[in-house]
């Protein structure tokens, strides 16, 4: 017959034994994270960008109807 001792010893082993694998997973889990992220940011930055630009040239049609395009 088993002692109580025996279960307690062989779950900490189990624990031991699973840590490597699971350290993993959290750091793998936490990259992909991370990545997706990145990403987020760079399509932000992107539309951004696009805005920005739009704007811009918003402004420069305008100067160029209201001066008119050919010097006098």
């Amino acid at each position: 017959m088993a002692k109580v001792t025996d279960g307690v010893v062989s779950g900490a082993a189990l624990n031991i034994g699973l840590a490597p694998s699971a350290a993993m997973a959290m750091t793998y889990a936490a990259m992909a994270d991370s990545i997706g992220l990145a990403m987020n940011n760079a399509v932000a930055a992107q539309q951004r960008g696009q805005v920005i630009g739009q704007a811009a040239l918003v402004q420069t049609l305008a100067l160029i109807i209201t001066k008119g395009a050919v010097p006098k």
